[in-house]
């Protein structure tokens, strides 16, 4: 275990599956208890995988901590894939610690699919909801790992786990505090795996929509001056990023793009921004306030072929999801998700800033999100 100076507050804390009923767990859960007494833990976020999970949330809470519970997809398949591999007992804690729950997040709303990268991302999301929760009340936030005496054995090149939670935590210079799990039983029963075929795979990217408003307003005399003086803007910031923008497509006034990393996302999005002020008068009707509205988003996203043009594709309900922030950012502004926001803080950007909007719903009824601004950051 780690000393510290001060205490911490705020946790993000993961931890290895097992079974239920051992005779090791007690012992397990007086030093995952005596550890947050230690830290002064006021405020957790995590998911509820049975073992280590459940007992760290019921920790959390039978002290008054606040638990924020992360799940990283639809609630039904998280409890037959990451519950019930454990045992039955398992489920009633983790529908006591869900109820007792300040907070309800899911990475993604639909189903699993049987992909690691749907587990990383929601590593990811819960990271950076601590920091930005941390940084809200001024506080540090730390890592709570449970780890079994198996950890040696465990690869530590995978994307997801408390392996990988633990590396990816350390790497952006956060504090973990481990806690050993002991001879705890790991015979996991887990239901069969989701295959999915032809190729397609999920990766994590950040993803950027943006559309003029008032484009469908321009006369036809107009159009080629918007395609010269909009669209051509916008393609030289997109040049300049290079390789950076994995793909890119447009159709008419919109614009849909992936971004390998936030931070580059965020800066190409505010330097779009920065490139299109100061458009000629003739591509603002009469009476209209016009210009671009950009939403970006960060989360995993199918890419495979596109069956009807033989071209590279990334699509999926994240992209979607996207595409309903821009209509509710204002024109001139950057938006982005809650999940981008913290994308931010794990990738350390220096160069840019947000500041929460609140909740909004969201275009053609896709939901209510946490929405942020994002800006450049002027000190």
């Amino acid at each position: 275990m780690t000393e510290q100076a001060a205490p911490a507050k705020v946790a993000i804390y993961c931890g290895h599956m097992f079974e239920a009923g051992s005779t090791v767990e007690a012992a397990l859960a007086a030093r995952i208890a005596a550890e947050i007494d230690r830290l002064g833990i006021a405020v957790g976020y995590g998911p509820l995988a049975c073992g280590a999970d459940i007992l760290i949330a019921e920790a959390l809470l039978a002290r008054g901590a606040e638990l924020n519970v992360v799940l990283p997809f639809a609630e039904e398949d998280f409890i037959a894939e990451s519950v019930l591999c454990g045992g039955e007992a398992w489920l009633p804690r983790y529908q006591a610690c869900m109820n007792a729950a300040a907070s309800r997040h899911f990475a993604t709303p639909g189903a699993y699919v049987g992909d690691d990268y749907q587990f990383a991302y929601n590593t990811r999301l819960a990271m950076g909801l601590a920091a930005l929760r941390a940084e809200e009340m001024g506080e540090r936030a730390v890592q709570i790992a449970v780890v079994s005496d198996k950890f040696a054995s465990y690869s530590t090149t995978g994307i997801a786990g408390t392996v990988a939670d633990i590396r990816l935590w350390q790497d952006i210079g956060r504090e973990t505090a481990i806690i050993p799990a002991g001879p705890v039983p790991r015979d996991l029963s887990f239901p069969p795996k989701k295959v999915i075929g032809d190729g397609t795979r999920r990766e994590i990217r950040s993803i950027l929509f943006a559309d003029y408003k008032g484009f469908s307003r321009l006369g036809e005399r107009e159009l080629p001056l918007f395609m010269d003086e909009v669209m051509g803007r916008i393609a030289a910031v997109l040049n300049e990023f290079g390789d950076h923008v994995e793909f890119r497509n447009t159709w008419g006034d919109a614009i849909y793009a992936i971004i390998d990393e936030p931070k580059i996302a965020a800066t190409m999005a505010l330097e779009l921004q920065a490139r299109l002020e100061g458009l000629p008068p003739e591509l603002t009707p009469s009476g209209e306030i016009s210009g671009m509205r950009i939403g970006v988003h960060y989360g995993p996203i199918w890419v495979g072929t596109d069956r009807i043009t033989g071209n590279r594709l990334w699509y999926g309900g994240e992209v979607n999801r996207t595409a309903r922030i821009e209509p509710v950012t204002p024109v001139g502004g950057v938006y982005c998700t809650e999940s981008f926001a913290a994308a931010l803080l794990i990738d350390k950007c220096q160069d840019c800033r947000f500041t929460r909007i609140g909740k909004k719903k969201l275009a053609k009824d896709f939901g209510v999100v946490e929405l942020y601004r994002l800006q450049r950051d002027a000190s």
